[in-house]
């Protein structure tokens, strides 16, 4: 009988969202599977009862008159030829894909982040083995954004393999958009949780500093501090993309089905949020990453990391005040 389901919904995948199409769907749905149970009481395996039952019912051309929907079927609400249908093996790929380059994506930033620790270590240490330090700590400050380019660039790379799937119409049949809505419901949990993890990180990514710099007033225990700091955001930053790389994924291939008709799953997009005001608009988008910009220029000029935690209360309710405006 699921055969037969998921056969019924690729018949009417191509048609509009509208009443008379699903009291069409519906109307076929109930007579193929009172055929269906007609022929398994009158003795049929179930693989030919299904054959039997698409063999009669599995026509929608020659059915769409008794059903009501011959001039939507032979309208324009149909789907365009040109539009590209992405195979289960595809969505499989493209996940693993997505997962896999939010994982080398996320890696890279974390070295971007992180790259500065060397030369700020070697800043502390004493005179006589402070040049040795420094280049040590010049050497890993190159090496680390040579390699996040190196991360990043090959990951757009591999994705760009994907590109198809922005630039030109795509849709997933019933089966698959219902494996994909699966997978970001079972994934939901995970998410969830790294999305915790990485915020406790940010929120407690000051205390080691503060910690060491109470114990003892040394510019080595600061350089440490800061270094466990930036490794802390690091890893924070790389959770968020990695989990974001894979959820994205399952939200674009469900974005491909559009609500207007009846392909089954679909992702309802969030609507922009539009300020009233250009300037608004404009600067919304980034409030966040020019916040985190201010907060590590203070913290850094000033090494108040005591003090300046501060910032990011008075930056949440300034974004709540200006977004209910």
């Amino acid at each position: 009988m699921e055969t037969i389901h998921n056969y019924l919904e690729s018949m009417f995948a191509r048609l509009p969202n509208t009443q008379e199409v699903i009291r069409a769907k519906c109307e076929l749905g109930q007579m193929m599977e009172d055929k269906y149970s007609e022929l398994i009481e009158a003795g049929k395996s179930d693989n030919e009862a299904v054959a039997q039952v698409i063999a009669e019912f599995g026509n929608l051309e020659e059915l769409s008159d008794a059903l009501g929907i011959s001039h939507i079927l032979h309208g324009d609400n149909v789907y365009a030829d040109n539009i590209r249908q992405i195979t289960e093996n595809e969505v499989h790929s493209y996940i693993y894909d997505a997962a896999f380059c939010g994982l080398l994506r996320g890696f890279g930033i974390f070295l971007a982040i992180i790259c500065s620790s060397g030369p700020i270590l070697a800043a502390t240490y004493h005179a006589s083995s402070a040049k040795g330090a420094m280049t040590a700590g010049l050497v890993f400050l190159f090496c680390s954004i040579a390699a996040a380019v190196a991360l990043l660039t090959y990951s757009a790379l591999r994705m760009g393999r994907w590109s198809f799937i922005r630039r030109m119409p795509c849709s997933i049949d019933y089966s698959t958009a219902g494996m994909v809505n699966d997978g970001l419901r079972n994934s939901h949990g995970s998410f969830v949780l790294q999305r915790t993890i990485a915020v406790l990180l940010f929120c407690s990514c000051y205390i080691p500093l503060i910690v060491l710099d109470y114990i003892d007033d040394d510019p080595v225990n600061s350089g440490i501090g800061v270094t466990i700091l930036l490794f802390m955001v690091g890893i924070a930053v790389w959770i968020l993309v990695a989990a974001a790389g894979r959820e994205k994924s399952y939200i674009t291939l469900l974005g491909l089905n559009s609500s207007q008709k009846m392909d089954g799953h679909y992702y309802k997009e969030q609507k922009k949020v539009h300020y009233g005001n250009r300037f608004l608009d404009a600067v919304m988008p980034v409030y966040w990453p020019t916040v985190s910009c201010v907060y590590l220029i203070i913290s850094f000029l000033t090494f108040r990391w005591d003090i300046t935690w501060i910032i990011w209360p008075i930056a949440a309710v300034a974004y709540n005040l200006i977004r209910n405006l």
